[in-house]
């Protein structure tokens, strides 16, 4: 068997000052560098050429007995000049085009590495379709950004600047009139930009919400066929689509007509040059040559310009993506959240206890002043009705949701003056609601082992066994290296359960939290694990959540939650002594057993 190979390249933590752009530039300061020095070659070289033309106009004009050999050596210089721009620029591009990549690949490992770091609360207030969205189209436009957006900017400033300067010197009085269209091209950008970065923006924001809804079908596909709901959700998702198409045509009008005003800039431009330095070269103070090089240093600012439309909404587009990567990069991580990090080590057993822990979720109060200890070694039983907070009580000890300081111990020492990844080592969890990769039944079960070795292996099978998957292992033809698709879907929700269980009892960490994690298996399979899984805590502290009473009679203490609060606690004799609310339930289920046992025999 081998690990699951999903690496992630190492990358430092998000700082938690604000992210910006300029310090995502810089880590390719020297890219960026190289690049800027490519082309700045890259246009001096172009520049060659419009000079070597105006000798060969003036050239031809002389009529010179030695102008057919000169003409020679200027069209090799043109043609060495051209060839080697040609080469450099891509150069330019590689180098550029790299660092841009380089960018989104950092970015999109920092986003996604800090996006596992951030509490449960953000988890549950964004979607998965969103979260993919920023992580995929909206990196992707800012990539975009800082290649062909950087590259464009870098050598239309090289352009203007060595244009210009070429133009003064061959006419300043022409070049103040070839500019004259220039305030034209600046207001239509000026306008342009905010519209850009709005239709932008809404699209982004769309095709987020695009893609969360196609994962959501996709998703349950089962259920959509089941209920036939096909149609239905056809009819959803071409709304969005067409409302995605809609705001896609906006964002091309308004950047299709950026192009034309900046072909007209140009034109007008061209026509001015024509006409004013013809008049110039009939008042003979200019020559025909000088006309053709300032022309044609004028062509060469127009190709900047006339691409100018095209790098704006590249811009708007990538700083509108960035905005919405930036949004998620400012929330702050669940380990920033811990008032210090104290270097603790825990071995051998591990108790807890907690001290008037209340859970307040979305502005209601889930849990409420909660107090109970659990001795190294022993096992607690929580049970309750549905809502009664059983699993944001075990969310809580993980520290999936948020603790006050003070609140939650382990061994002694408060919760909050750990790290995160020191807390979750000593915890196992198996929640009600699992979640398997798609990957091997054993991979799922070791999951996080990068080596599979003959004592993992040992391992792994000792904890199928102890989970009760034994039976349903000799049933299916690969065992442990079935492929259990995505979400585990080739599996039954019982033996999806079981997976989990697995996965928590290999981790051998000396806290078992169980969340209802049998609740989808027959009662007489889920004694029979409850049974072997004894024998397998040995000194582990466990926590055992279950809607089923006989499941917890064995537990060193039973806690009765009922809204958020501890209304019975004891050992299971003693609660049924009470005659409370656990000795209700006991009878309840007692006697749901008993029909069921009477309608099999029937």
């Amino acid at each position: 068997m081998v690990g699951i190979p999903w690496q992630l390249p190492r990358v430092s933590a998000p700082s938690p000052h604000t992210p910006s752009l300029s310090r995502s530039a810089f880590r390719q300061w020297r890219r960026f560098v190289a690049g800027a020095a490519a082309l700045l070659l890259t246009n001096a070289l172009g520049l060659v050429i419009p000079s070597q033309l105006k000798h060969a106009v003036d050239t031809l004009q002389a009529r010179a007995p030695s102008a057919s050999v000169k003409i020679g050596w200027i069209a090799l210089t043109i043609i060495l000049a051209a060839a080697l721009q040609a080469a450099i620029r891509t150069l330019s591009r590689v180098v550029i085009f790299n660092a841009g990549r380089e960018v989104e690949f950092r970015l999109r490992a920092e986003l996604f590495q800090h996006v596992l770091r951030l509490p449960q609360r953000f988890h549950r207030n964004n979607s998965t379709g969103e979260l993919m969205s920023r992580l995929t189209n909206d990196l992707s436009a800012v990539r975009m950004l800082f290649g062909p957006g950087i590259l464009n900017v870098i050598n239309t400033t090289i352009v203007y600047v060595s244009g210009l300067y070429m133009m003064t010197r061959l006419s300043v009085h022409l070049t103040l009139f070839a500019i004259i269209p220039l305030p034209l091209v600046v207001i239509s950008a000026q306008l342009a930009t905010r519209r850009v970065y709005r239709h932008s923006r809404d699209l982004q924001n769309l095709m987020g919400g695009l893609s969360n809804h196609l994962q959501e079908d996709l998703n349950g596909i089962s259920t959509l066929r089941s209920y036939t709901l096909g149609e239905q959700r056809h009819k959803r998702f071409a709304s969005l689509s067409k409302g995605y198409l809609h705001k896609s045509l906006d964002l091309v009008r308004t950047r299709g007509l950026l192009g034309p005003q900046f072909a007209v800039a140009a034109g007008l431009g061209t026509l001015i040059v024509l006409w004013v330095g013809g008049k110039e070269v009939i008042a003979g103070r200019m020559t025909v040559g000088g006309l053709v090089a300032f022309n044609a240093y004028f062509v060469y600012m127009a190709g900047p310009t006339l691409a100018l439309g095209w790098v704006l909404s590249l811009w708007q587009r990538g700083l509108a993506g960035w905005d919405r990567v930036k949004s998620i990069l400012q929330e702050t991580p669940a380990e920033s959240l811990e008032d210090s990090q104290q270097k603790v080590e825990f071995t051998g057993s591990v108790g807890l206890e907690v001290r008037g822990l209340s859970v307040e979720l979305d502005g209601r109060e889930i849990l409420h002043d909660l107090c109970f200890e659990i001795p190294r070694g022993h096992t607690l039983a929580v049970v309750g009705r549905t809502g009664s907070g059983k699993s944001t009580l075990t969310d809580a000890l993980v520290r999936l949701v948020d603790v006050s300081r003070g609140t939650l111990w382990m061994n002694g020492v408060d919760v909050r003056s750990v790290s995160l990844a020191t807390l979750r080592r000593q915890i196992a969890y198996a929640p009600q609601d699992p979640f398997l990769f798609s990957a091997t039944i054993a991979e799922n079960i070791a999951f996080g082992q990068s080596q599979h070795d003959e004592t993992t292996n040992l391992r792994i099978r000792k904890a199928a066994d102890d989970a009760g998957l034994s039976r349903d292992l000799l049933e299916l033809k690969d065992g442990l290296n079935t492929m259990v698709g995505e979400r585990g879907i080739t599996l039954s929700g019982g033996q999806r359960q079981r997976v989990a269980l697995a996965r928590a009892l290999f981790a051998q960490t000396p806290i078992v939290i169980l969340d209802d994690s049998l609740s989808s298996v027959d009662a007489e399979t889920e004694q029979t694990i409850l049974r072997q899984l004894r024998s397998h805590l040995g000194q582990r502290t466990a926590v055992l959540v279950s809607h089923r009473v006989a499941a917890v009679i064995q537990a060193n203490e039973i806690l009765v939650l009922d809204k958020g609060r501890i209304v019975e606690r004891g050992t299971h004799a003693s609660l049924l002594a009470q005659d409370g609310t656990y000795a209700a339930l006991y009878q309840e289920q007692a006697s749901q057993q008993a029909q069921v046992r009477v309608e099999a025999a029937e």
